[in-house]
């Protein structure tokens, strides 16, 4: 961790660039910062200000990514006050300040945790997702589509020519998807357990889809607990099983496409325990059969 004063702080975030930022930090007393680590994007400065009355994130994102994380940061708090943290400052296109949300990630609770923690989450995300209306229906197939090329481009040294294309692919099931805003990124890291939960980090990528987040996590959260903690089928099933039962049938059948996305993006990533066999055959058995999510995963581990 490093600590530093309020105006180390800005020396190290170039303070001039920043003035309203520091600003408000400085009146709210600083006691001191800390940075934060950044499991995947480590390129990304987070810092932690400990002040006299609450603390605080100030989060610099990575060149290329900053205004699109920020317009998404924007609007995921407009829409879904519940679930995200509250914002203070936004400044420039790179820079924002936001509370601190005291609470774990999927990767720091107990095993015994896991299970009813991502049920209370499927539960929560759920509600709140579905407790939005209004939005028009939209045909999200071409970038789905062309979301699936890239990917399968990118890990072509794992597949044959002629292996897992999109001709494969059921992409009429994005036809008619709801506009609603998406996390987008919602991974085992960006789901914060403190009571309720929290989302952070979310991405800006061009559509939206409440499924995707849904897959994503799903996804995240099974392979991570299998990877992770000692291949233990059984509870990754149960992990999955647990935040999936939440959902309905449509939102499953297209979370189902993301799942097997997310498996395929994953072969990119050193594993911890698990053979690059395994995510191929995930990856394909989500993104080819039919068949229950659950039943699905078994099957390829």
């Amino acid at each position: 961790m490093v600590l530093a004063s309020g105006k180390d702080l800005f020396n190290e975030f170039e303070r001039e660039l920043f003035p309203r930022t520091y600003q408000f930090l400085e009146s709210q007393n600083i006691r001191e910062t800390k940075r934060l680590p950044s499991r995947w994007r480590a390129n990304n400065l987070v810092l932690k200000a400990t002040c006299e009355w609450q603390d605080y994130v100030v989060k610099k994102v990575e060149n290329g990514a900053a205004n699109g994380e920020i317009n998404r940061v924007t609007l995921m708090r407009q829409t879904y006050p519940r679930i995200t943290p509250k914002l203070f400052i936004i400044e420039g296109t790179d820079c924002y300040t936001m509370s601190y949300i005291f609470g774990k990630s999927f990767f720091e609770l107990e095993k015994e945790e896991r299970v009813p923690k991502i049920r209370k989450a499927g539960e929560i995300l759920s509600q709140t997702y579905a407790s939005v209306s209004d939005y028009e229906k939209v045909d999200i197939s071409k970038c789905v589509r062309e979301s699936f090329e890239r990917y399968r481009n990118k890990r072509k040294e794992y597949f044959k020519e002629g292996e897992l294309t999109s001709q494969d692919i059921d992409f009429d099931i994005f036809r008619q998807v709801l506009n609603q805003p998406s996390h987008n990124d919602l991974n085992a890291a960006n789901l914060l357990y403190n009571g309720d939960i929290k989302l952070i980090d979310p991405s800006e990528e061009g559509f939206n889809d409440i499924a995707r987040d849904v897959g994503r996590y799903a996804a995240s959260c099974f392979f991570n607990n299998y990877d992770y903690f000692g291949n233990d089928k059984t509870h990754s099933l149960k992990i999955a099983d647990a935040f999936l039962g939440n959902f309905d049938p449509q939102t499953l059948e297209r979370a189902k496409y993301y799942m097997g996305e997310s498996f395929l993006s994953f072969l990119r990533f050193d594993t911890i325990t698990t053979d690059k066999s395994v995510l191929k055959k995930l990856a394909t058995n989500l993104l080819t059969q039919d068949g229950r999510i659950v039943s699905l995963l078994e099957e390829s581990l």
